[in-house]
């Protein structure tokens, strides 16, 4: 298992199936769709795709996060740029800089892949302290407006503040 980082209180390394029973207690989810989903995550790292991070503060799971090499998804999607996707702490570990170590992380490994990164965040108040968080670390939006399911909203056109309406968010990670 690789560690990617390591402090007296904090250790961020990669995430593997035997991880996913715990990281689902730790969000109270333990149901078969959010086993699934990490399944799928370790799957993906297995394949080569992406490297799932986990964050371990005092030895208890505190958040998580995904690069994906070439992501697929979101604004920038398929266009072979690394993306940032499903950041994550859990509330107890908030305040404690484990989401911009994290990001620290991610970024690090996304420049072998590319000079820029990418991810797009939900524009509900929900991700307020996620859209503060990537605008203080230097992403800036794609140029292009709101996403909503992945297409670029037209203006005047109707979409619902759920976690489909998304900015993408880009970084030159070379600056």
């Amino acid at each position: 298992m690789k560690i990617f980082y390591e402090s007296e209180n904090l250790v961020i390394r990669q995430m593997n199936a035997e991880d996913i029973t715990d990281i689902c207690k730790a969000q109270n989810d333990t149901s078969e769709k959010n086993r699934n989903y990490f399944k799928n995550q370790v799957a993906n790292q297995e394949k080569e795709n992406s490297t799932a991070l986990l964050a371990l503060y005092r030895g208890e799971i505190a958040g998580y996060v995904f690069l994906y090499f070439k992501c697929k998804w979101g604004g920038l999607g398929n266009q072979g740029i690394p993306g940032v996707v499903d950041l994550k702490v859990l509330e107890p570990y908030r305040k404690k800089g484990i989401g911009n170590r994290l990001m620290d992380v991610a970024e690090e490994i996304a420049g072998a892949y590319g000079d820029k990164v990418y991810l797009d965040v939900c524009l509900n108040s929900d991700y307020g302290a996620a859209q503060r968080l990537y605008i203080k670390r230097g992403y800036l939006p794609d140029g292009k407006g709101v996403y909503y399911e992945e297409k670029i909203c037209p203006v005047d056109a109707p979409c619902k503040n759920d976690d489909e309406l998304t900015l993408c968010l880009i970084k030159d990670l070379r600056k």
